[in-house]
């Protein structure tokens, strides 16, 4: 069966971080009105995923209890290098992620990033030969993966998998052109091989809705109808073999902004696309630390650090030159929001590191934290800003 994506958005609705509320808990009458919002505008795609936090069960009761069937696709994923002991494992997330969503069959099911040291478990399950039949018994409709790699890499994994039907690729203006994560390369293979891309990590973990002053003077400039956060999703939609376009919304007024540009889409000018060049090139310059939020590196953290709220709390640092206002958020963030411990507690094992998709050096940035926040009490920055 061929796979037909002109009938899916070219916003999808990415379901990773729902909360609702100020505890950051999950709140379905919230979610509920977040979905009605996107689907009265034209939306119809939700991505999500068995090792997504609630994020399946939220999905049930706030799109396949309210919605019919056919009025939306679900896009779900399983995964082989973490919460997962052998091939039976696989079967286990397949049947709880269908319970989950209270759903007979997924519209796609892929392997859940790939790359790196993490394709091993993949290779040493039989994974995709599991995903196969997942698709094989009416399960899910169509097929294939997702993955943080290489141009060699994916090169690699469409020679083992030739009957993926998709990919989901990381793309995003901050790493289009990157040596180190090659977004154009990657895409034009997919392109090349006829593989359609649904795009992740558009926005940079939200990194790319709150940029640098100097990427923000640019944009105000050249795309003064845009949020920061759609100029960062138009750009991504713009590529050429990307059929939808990720956007993690957690909030209504989110999913307003991203549907009043999606409705219509417009691809970006080429004065808009000199602009995001523009901007490319200043946001390279500013340093910051190319996190997105995925907690792949908590997961595997026997210290239990809160990785991504200090890698959060470095890139505020970074943007805004304010190392007490930094070390604020670092407590806030890490330790009193999440519960988690801090930097100063890793015992440098390096194992977040190995699971990094972006390929941050994480403990430089501990480093850095100790030496250039950390210094900065919050008794400081209170006496400070009162």
């Amino acid at each position: 069966m061929s796979f037909d994506t002109s009938k899916i958005s070219k916003l999808g609705f990415g379901c990773m971080r729902f909360t609702g509320r100020e505890d950051n808990t999950i709140d379905i009458e919230y979610i509920s009105k977040m979905i009605d919002a996107y689907m009265q505008a034209g939306g119809n795609y939700f991505d999500t995923a068995w090792a997504y936090p609630n994020s399946e069960a939220a999905l049930r009761k706030a799109l396949v209890e309210r919605y019919p069937r056919d009025s939306f696709y679900i896009a779900d994923k399983c995964v082989a290098w973490t919460c997962c002991n052998g091939p039976e494992d696989l079967e286990k997330q397949l049947q709880e992620s269908l319970e989950n969503l209270g759903v007979e069959y997924f519209d796609i099911y892929l392997m859940h990033n790939l790359g790196g040291v993490r394709t091993a478990k993949f290779e040493e399950y039989n994974t995709w030969d599991f995903v196969k039949s997942v698709k094989e018994r009416g399960l899910a409709k169509h097929i294939g993966f997702s993955a943080h790699c290489t141009p060699e890499e994916l090169e690699k994994f469409i020679a083992d998998y030739p009957e993926a039907e998709i990919v989901q690729l990381q793309v995003n203006y901050l790493d289009w052109d990157s040596p180190s994560f090659r977004e154009r390369e990657c895409v034009e293979i997919a392109r090349a091989h006829g593989l359609p891309v649904a795009v992740m990590e558009p926005v940079k973990g939200g990194l790319l809705a709150d940029p640098s002053k100097a990427v923000k003077a640019i944009l105000d400039e050249a795309m003064p109808n845009d949020s920061y956060a759609t100029a960062a999703l138009r750009f991504a939609a713009s590529v050429d073999g990307v059929y939808t376009t990720l956007s993690g919304m957690s909030t209504v007024e989110q999913v307003e902004d991203n549907m009043r540009v999606f409705a219509d889409f417009q691809p970006l000018t080429a004065d808009e696309q000199d602009a995001i060049k523009r901007a490319q090139v200043a946001m390279t310059e500013s340093g910051i630390v190319p996190c997105t939020g995925c907690d792949y590196c908590a997961k595997v953290c026997p210290q239990g650090i809160g990785i991504s709220g200090a890698m959060t709390a470095l890139n505020y640092y970074i943007n805004f030159e304010d190392p007490y206002a930094a070390n604020y958020q670092l407590g806030f963030v890490v330790r009193f929001n999440a519960g988690k411990k801090m930097p100063s507690e890793c015992i440098r094992c390096g194992a977040c590191e190995e699971a990094c998709p972006q390929g941050i050096k994480i403990l430089d940035c501990f480093d850095r934290i100790e030496r250039e926040i950390t210094p900065y009490s919050r008794k400081n920055v209170l006496m400070r800003y009162n």
